[in-house]
């Protein structure tokens, strides 16, 4: 073991000692001691909160310092300060949008109402964070941005802004750029590029439907399907291996009050996704709306001005100054933004030149979020459970989750799920307006279309957390990015509001997918009961197993030997498929990194869907019966009468393969990775479309950060192939299984990217290792536990309260 004592310069007065038992601090300082374990891990103690919280932002400081300064510099509105306009306008899109919805402003305003509990949190957090900083200097912080002349200590504010950012991920920060580019007609034309207007408003439809790049895998079981007879969790976000999204793991621990274990995101203190001595709980993206467009009828020769009800309404307006470097150094960049009654106005022209500025009409959005400065005080509440039914009481209370589910389990065997994301309340001639727009556009000239005002809401206008769905359960619950109506396959839940999220629709084959295993199809996943132990949680979300494999391979390869040596014509090219059905029919059906024939199967899939878009989800060149609403978690399925469409597809994805030279039986492995130091790591799993719970993937508009990006190589047509190959920087990523025990929760998992973001640590690659081999390690909650592992090393760290 080795002790090591890190003082802040300029901070310390003192030594301390490297023992938790010893880790008292006077009303003056801060005192944490950080021991890591194998993989870099830390288990962070102190004996208050805000020790404890100081250890945390240290810590983290230590492993991804990078990732939450430049999303400061970000939210402070000084990136085309630092890094130029960008392309496109990116800079000054986001510093203009950040300014036009002052969230400096809100996170000051935020700061003089936090409780003394949050201040204290707060406070911490950045004393540690800053404390790393002034230990190490600039120059010396590990990852990308060392030696970076933007790089800041940061404040209480500066947190507080990001944490609202990210309350805005689902609305408002996917529509900067339309903000930016709204200006009133004959008003010079905007510096933003009409992509980036596009790209925000697609990421925020497609997480409104469930098919965002952000998604992940849920399950809380309860006594029923456990062995031990309490509860599990299996907890599986797909999230960013790149940037400022990347969970990062550790445990918090203030002893005889506080002990929690998990995943959570730079500059929210403690842990969003977890487990403690008695409740475990995830999150998934929820599908569903967090704003409503409105489309406003302006007064005749007066731009400026808007009717509500034929009466005229001035909109609002700010001057706004950023500084832009295009080359020799920083200059002012001036320009008036406008907001109605409703939020800011913006210009959404490049979807539809109706949806622009014009004369007659302007385009404006109310953002559910706004004004949510809950989210930090929601999961330290959740941390401090009991069971789940004080997790209910933690979320009744705050009403701060976002934009996520949340699937929570307990030692006495309860399974419950809710979405409780921040959500509009219409009416419902104003639902009906809403649902008949394919881009949810209400006339905002009509004040019916206001949002309702219900008693026990968060914030007026949305609905309260008691109307929201929610599933108590002592099987099982889930959520895969669907709508909240499959929560479980034997109690559908109905009559919410299609805001959040829409009921009686086909399912993803993710979705199917999960039922399947929650079910037990697959071998050594549970018991002859049905009930799943530890080991078989993480055998079953990591089997790699798919959907449209298990329903349909084994009818292709039929298919297939039928015709024998007979082509099949695709796009003028006669095809010899004999090839593709021995790889099919050798193909052990997973995407095991080992694999041969899960290449060819997913280009057979996403040649299925390059002809046939909506082949997932009805019954046609895929699947031979129909969509039921009353047993959505297993239909459609089975194969298709006509097996020529599969055939076809498998004969074009043969064709693609060929051209990269790659076989039909080439293994995953040769096509599938991901790039650490400069090195291939293999990759398990796919992307959702072939249906399986591990999903990994190339995805390049979520993330905010402007860290440099791996290459995904050049897109082909028709796939999410590239000549480079399957890249991959998306996907399973803080993957946790948990299961209570008489002894306390047991717990395994890995965090797939590694804990730290520098190339130089070792504990950038290591738990890539170990997801090539879906190899999960031990999740060490215990003293003893932590305290025997063989890698621990131990840091005391001491730090002055600057406030």
């Amino acid at each position: 073991m080795l002790a090591v004592l890190s003082l802040v310069a300029g901070l310390i007065a003192v030594p301390a000692q490297a023992h938790a038992a010893d880790e008292s601090a006077n009303s003056t300082g801060y005192a944490a001691v950080i021991r890591r374990t194998s993989y870099g891990i830390p288990h962070i103690t102190g004996s208050t909160l805000a020790n404890v919280m100081f250890g945390q932002g240290w810590a983290y400081a230590e492993d991804r310092f990078c990732d939450l300064d430049d999303q400061v510099i970000k939210v402070r509105s000084q990136r085309s300060r630092w890094f130029g306009p960008g392309a496109d306008g990116a800079n000054i899109a986001t510093d203009l949008g950040y300014r036009e919805i002052d969230i400096m402003g809100l996170a000051t305003a935020q700061l003089a109402r936090l409780s003394t509990e949050e201040s204290q949190v707060i406070e911490g957090y950045v004393a540690g964070y800053n404390g790393y900083l002034a230990k190490v200097g600039a120059a010396n912080v590990p990852g990308w941005c060392a030696g970076a002349p933007w790089i800041t200590p940061i404040t209480d504010v500066d947190v507080l802004a990001y944490q609202r950012d990210v309350a805005l991920l689902g609305s408002g920060q996917n529509f900067l750029a339309a903000m930016a580019a709204a200006s009133p007609p004959g008003s010079a034309a905007p510096t933003v590029g009409g992509t980036l207007v596009e790209q925000g408003v697609r990421n925020a439809l497609a997480q409104e439907a469930g098919d965002g790049a952000l998604g992940s895998n849920g399950w809380a079981l309860g006594s029923q399907k456990s062995t031990t007879g309490k509860g599990a969790l299996v907890a599986n976000p797909h999230f960013p291996w790149q940037g400022n999204l990347r969970f990062w793991e550790s445990q918090l621990t203030v002893p005889n009050q506080f002990n929690v274990y998990g995943g959570s995101l730079g500059g929210v203190p403690g842990v969003q996704i977890g487990f403690t001595n008695n409740v475990a709980w995830t999150h998934t993206i929820a599908a569903g709306a967090r704003y409503t467009f409105y489309s406003l009828n302006l007064v005749p020769g007066s731009p400026t001005r808007y009717l509500v009800d034929g009466v005229p309404e001035a909109m609002t307006s700010k001057t706004i100054t950023i500084q832009v470097n295009y080359g020799s150094g920083p200059v002012n960049y001036t320009t008036t933004l406008y907001q109605s009654r409703y939020g800011p106005i913006i210009d959404l022209s490049s979807l539809d030149p109706g949806l622009g500025w014009s004369t007659a009409s302007a385009m404006t959005y109310r953002d559910a979020n706004i004004d949510n400065d809950r989210i930090m005080r929601q999961w330290l509440d959740i941390a401090k459970a009991g069971d789940v039914g004080g997790i209910r009481d933690a979320i009744t209370r705050d009403q701060g989750i976002p934009w996520v589910n949340t699937i929570a389990t307990d030692s006495a065997g309860h399974a419950w799920y809710a979405d409780a994301s921040q959500t509009p309340d219409l009416s419902p001639a104003s639902i009906a307006e809403w649902e008949s727009n394919p881009l949810g556009i209400l006339d905002g000239s009509n004040s019916a279309n206001a949002w309702v005002t219900a008693p026990g809401a968060r914030s007026p206008g949305l609905i309260p957390f008691g109307a929201q769905p929610q599933l108590q359960r002592g099987d099982y619950v889930f959520n895969a990015n669907d709508s909240h109506w499959l929560a479980n396959t034997k109690q559908l839940l109905t009559g919410y509001s299609p805001l959040q999220g829409f009921e009686g629709m086909p399912q993803t084959v993710r979705t199917r997918q999960n039922v399947a295993l929650l079910e037990g199809k697959f071998p050594g996943t549970v018991d002859s009961s049905g009930r799943f132990s530890l080991t078989g949680l993480g055998t079953a979300i990591l089997s790699d197993t798919t959907f449209t494999s298990d329903q349909l391979a084994s009818a292709v390869v039929t298919a297939c030997r039928a015709r024998g040596s007979t082509p099949v014509v695709v796009d003028g090219n006669s095809v010899n498929i004999s090839p593709g059905c021995s790889a099919l029919a050798a193909w052990d059906r997973t995407f095991d990194v080992g694999s041969g024939g899960a290449v060819l199967w997913r280009e057979t899939i996403a040649s299925v869907l390059d002809q046939y878009p909506d082949a997932l989800t009805t019954a046609g060149p895929l699947w031979g019966v129909s969509f039921s609403p009353t047993d959505p978690g297993h239909t459609p399925r089975g194969a298709p009468a006509d097996p020529m469409p599969l055939l076809q597809a498998m004969a074009r994805a043969i064709l693609r393969l060929r051209g990269l030279g790659y076989a039909p039986n080439v293994k995953l492995q040769t096509v599938q990775y991901t790039i650490k130091n400069n090195v291939r790591i293999p990759v398990p799993g796919a992307g959702e479309s072939v249906g399986i719970a591990n999903a990994v993937y190339f995805e390049d508009d979520t993330n905010t950060s402007l860290e440099p990006r791996m290459s995904g190589g050049t897109p082909l047509a028709g796939t999410d192939l590239t000549s480079a190959g399957y890249v991959v920087n998306f996907g399973t990523s803080f993957l946790a299984t948990v299961q209570f025990a008489a002894s306390g929760p047991q717990a395994r998992g890995l965090l797939t990217f590694g804990e730290s973001g520098s190339p130089s640590s070792p504990h950038y690659s290591d738990q890539t290792q170990l997801f090539k081999t879906k190899t999960l390690r031990p999740m060490l909650y215990t003293d003893s536990a932590i305290n025997s592992d063989p890698n621990l090393t131990v840091e005391a760290i001491l730090g002055l309260h600057l406030s």
